[in-house]
């Protein structure tokens, strides 16, 4: 595995999404790839990425990444993310406000001998992207489900 090309392969990727070129970036993923920790109602494959990217740039046109780490070791890649976008469109319900969101999020890929993503996790701190859409209270926290 060659670990710096994984990294640069993900770097482009993030230039691609920045520029709002959902189609370069999703051609960083092979065809068959598995895409963890998108909402339920999304399939875990290209398709439910695109859906939820195409939502999210909706919402959010002139959303960015910056990447705060990467870490890159044989075919994984690690990175910290700091999103942010303008509010312009539903996003979770929530009417346009126009104001800035940021949130983080901390991602790993996959990449196969070719040097496409075949798998990525995504990490996102969900419940700050919620206070600042007024879905749910400053100090309001939220617990795992009893077993």
């Amino acid at each position: 595995m060659d670990a710096q090309r994984n990294r640069q392969n993900t770097l482009d990727a993030i230039t691609a999404f920045n520029a709002g070129d959902l189609d370069r970036y999703l051609a960083s993923y092979a065809p068959d790839a598995v895409i963890h920790g998108l909402p339920e109602h999304l399939g875990a494959n290209l398709a439910g990425h695109r859906e939820f990217l195409t939502s999210m740039r909706a919402a959010l046109p002139d959303v960015t990444s910056s990447v705060e780490d990467i870490v890159a070791s044989g075919d994984l890649v690690a990175t910290r993310h700091t999103y942010r976008g303008t509010h312009e469109g539903t996003l979770h319900g929530a009417r346009p406000t126009g104001r800035v969101l940021e949130w983080r999020a901390m991602t790993f890929r996959r990449f196969n001998d070719e040097g496409l993503a075949t798998e990525r996790w995504i990490v996102s701190d969900d419940l700050a992207l919620l206070r600042q859409l007024g879905q749910v209270g400053a100090g309001s926290t939220v617990s795992a489900p009893a077993r």
